[in-house]
């Protein structure tokens, strides 16, 4: 099987911010007698790097927000709705025998907002160019686009996609936007690269597009005339550029803007606020994005001894951190993998906080309190920690905070530092770190993206490639399950691995992330979650 090295913005891009904030609405006149509603939303960076579904993850993460709009846009031919597959742009599909054939079975009638039609040979031009277009980042957000090897139009509108290997994570990467979203044929060249026009339009099947207008820092969505799979009721929107937070904040109090989602467009000091406010809504996804932890770096004394470990994981009070700082929204996290997820069922101990136990466990293990000083010692060397954390959000700072009071009490000596996200994680490439806050990747990628990054050779990322330390044929394990098709023997390596990871306890779960929103209550009525809540999806959004 073909295997992609994640390169550091791969983590990167999953570990900063995943949100949107949107805004005010208004009503506009169109001729005579008909109102246009639309809304105003702030993204914190513009859109200069185009409107492609192949988009590198530093760019779908650190310089736009397009991976956070782009449902608007462009449509997959599956989506992954509550833990199945439903049809998207195909009605329906077919797995051959070979476990390696995906035949798609597309809708029919169906336009992209460039008045182009949808058929099997636009699709096989997508496909067959993902990694011409994304090169050594081809993988980054899923394995299934460097397994494609021969893309066949059966007809006009059924395509066959056959993989090189088998793969049980494939049809969950169908339904992944990047890349697996579906462009018009005028976003390519006559060679399969992007055409310029990507830059300054999108050209999907979704509800909304842009065609250029852009005003100063604001640019404006209309509606898609060819859509109409789905009464909206917004017909337009524009996005304003807003970098810092509590100048979004501001608008959103101002009315300027109307709604504003995500953990890093809005704390949870704010969102807890606002909600006593009569004029503004507020709600939370039922549905978990991602998992908070710690890793340890097991390469270092003491963090090798499991005991050091699981009196780390111990002596961490979590429900008191979620809500001192987490505001009481992200939930209990048992696990680094969350049930809900495929094959993530499984019944493992708890490290339940106490304090007591963890002071236990560090005294049979040899560390005790020479001198009493409050700081324990072995063999001349205190017990000594630094919690490392990117710069780049408040919150994380404060976790850090939060964990090394519980460590101290135990009897760590220990320190916090941060850095700015880049450095933050070339530190923890190189294994310069001691305990990091981390972060998974979220739905749909996760289990299968996370599993595969627990990899020691190649190393995905050297943070996780640390949760299976005793494991020693947890590398095997991988790279089998990647290719197994039988439902039973999957379920059998994510028993062995799971349990593994309560094991080794090198990665210690903080909380679930899940999807948060406030908006303005005199113009928005509600506003229902995209099955990935990270993204906005403006058609989601009920007005008065």
């Amino acid at each position: 099987m073909k295997t992609t090295k994640k390169l550091l913005g791969v983590l990167l891009s999953f570990i900063m911010l995943l949100s949107i904030t949107t805004g005010c609405s208004s009503q506009n006149t169109v001729g005579n007698s008909k109102k246009v509603k639309e809304l105003t939303f702030c993204e914190s960076w513009n859109f200069d790097g185009g409107f492609s579904v192949f988009q590198e993850p530093l760019m779908a993460n650190g310089t736009f927000g397009l991976l956070y709009y782009i449902p608007n846009f462009y449509e997959t031919l599956i989506n992954y709705e509550n833990g199945n597959f439903v049809p998207g742009l195909a009605e329906k599909w077919d797995v051959g025998k070979d476990n390696m054939t995906y035949t798609f079975k597309l809708k029919k009638d169906i336009k992209f907002s460039d008045g182009e039609e949808l058929t099997a040979e636009v699709v096989k031009k997508n496909f067959e160019n993902v990694g011409k277009n994304l090169e050594t980042y081809n993988g980054a957000f899923g394995l299934t686009s460097t397994l494609i090897e021969k893309i066949t139009v059966v007809d006009k509108y059924t395509v066959s996609v056959k993989l090189s290997s088998p793969y049980y994570g494939a049809l969950n990467d169908f339904t992944l936007p990047l890349p697996m979203g579906i462009m018009s044929p005028n976003a390519f060249n006559a060679d399969g690269t992007l055409s310029e026009k990507i830059k300054n339009a999108t050209m999907g099947t979704g509800p909304y597009m842009y065609n250029g207008q852009k005003d100063n820092d604001t640019y404006t969505f209309v509606k898609n005339p060819n859509y109409n799979r789905k009464n909206v009721d917004v017909e337009s929107f524009k996005i304003k550029i807003i970098p810092d937070n509590d100048s979004k904040l501001l608008a959103l109090r101002n009315k300027e803007v109307d709604l504003i989602l995500g953990t890093n467009n809005l704390s949870y000091d704010s969102y807890n606020s606002l909600q006593k406010d009569k004029s503004f809504a507020g709600k939370t996804s039922d549905t978990v994005i991602q998992t908070r932890y710690i890793g340890i770096n097991t390469d270092t004394s003491p963090f090798d001894d499991v005991s050091v470990r699981k009196a780390i994981n111990y002596a961490i009070d979590t429900k008191s951190l979620r809500k001192n700082i987490l505001g009481d929204i992200e939930k209990e996290a048992p696990s680094i993998l969350d049930k809900n997820l495929p094959y993530c069922n499984v019944d493992t101990e708890s490290y339940s906080y106490s304090e007591q136990t963890a002071k236990d466990l560090l005294e049979k293990a040899g560390w005790k309190d020479q001198d009493g000083d409050g700081i324990r010692e072995k063999d001349g060397t205190k017990l000594s920690v630094n919690i490392s954390c990117s710069s780049d959000q408040a919150m994380l700072k404060d976790i850090s905070e939060a964990v090394a009071s519980d460590l101290k009490k135990v009897g760590f000596e220990v320190k916090t530092s941060s850095s700015e996200t880049m450095n933050h994680y070339k530190n923890i490439s190189e294994g310069k770190y001691q305990l990091a806050i981390g972060i998974t990747y979220n739905i749909p990628m996760d289990p299968y993206k996370l599993v595969s990054s627990f990899s020691k050779n190649p190393v995905m990322d050297n943070m996780t490639s640390k949760a299976l330390t005793s494991m020693k044929n947890s590398d095997e394990l991988i790279r089998s399950l990647n290719t197994m098709t039988d439902k039973k023997e999957i379920q059998n390596v994510y028993n062995t691995i799971i349990n593994g990871l309560h094991d080794d306890a090198a990665l210690v779960p903080i909380s679930r992330t899940v999807g948060m929103t406030v908006y303005n209550a005199d113009k928005i009525t509600d506003y229902k979650f995209h099955y990935q809540p990270d993204y906005l999806d403006v058609s989601n959004i009920r007005t008065k």
